[in-house]
């Protein structure tokens, strides 16, 4: 199971590095293009900017994968380990339930707006819109996998290391 996790969290991650680096090059093409010669392509243009919300909503799931989500260690750190562990559980099912709003409201509001054609690349929204749901339906997944990486850790998972927050707000003791 954990050759398994760690093949696909490597694959999520490479997919999102990917991206970024795709950004990337299309952003510093498209400045160059514009300033030195005074050309710019609509389609360019908004393609940059649905790579960008790919790959902002791309991140969530690799946050969650991560720990690098939002929890009040000040407080969760002067827990035991085996409060930690609910405590961590309850604040994955919170997202989860929000993750879920989400997911459930860009759906809708895809099948709603998703039929009108794009300016720049002429294809139909749904394609950019649909970044949305797709990438909240895996970070729902990269969720629940945390939710059973949390219930089935060992005690020594949720304890306190080297002035680091617990391992279930992100970090697997140590410095990282």
């Amino acid at each position: 199971m954990k050759k398994i996790s760690s093949v696909a969290e490597k694959i999520y991650f490479g997919v999102g590095a990917a991206a970024m680096g795709l950004l990337a090059a299309v952003t510093i093409f498209t400045v160059i293009m514009r300033y030195c010669f005074s050309m710019s392509w609509k389609s360019v243009s908004e393609f940059n900017v649905t790579l960008f919300a790919f790959t902002t909503f791309w991140g969530m799931g690799l946050n969650v994968l991560k720990g690098e989500h939002v929890s009040i260690n000040m407080l969760y750190d002067h827990f035991k380990p085996a409060v930690k562990r609910w405590i961590s559980v309850l604040n994955y099912v919170i997202m989860l339930a929000v993750d879920g709003l989400f997911v459930y409201h860009s759906w809708n509001y895809t099948m709603k707006m998703g039929g009108q054609i794009s300016q720049g690349m002429e294809i139909p929204m749904r394609w950019m819109y649909g970044i949305m749901p797709v990438c909240g339906a895996l970070c729902g997944l990269c969720i629940i996998f945390k939710i059973i990486e949390t219930v089935t850790a060992p005690l020594s998972y949720f304890e306190k290391q080297d002035d680091e927050a617990a391992p279930a707000a992100g970090k697997k003791g140590g410095k990282n």
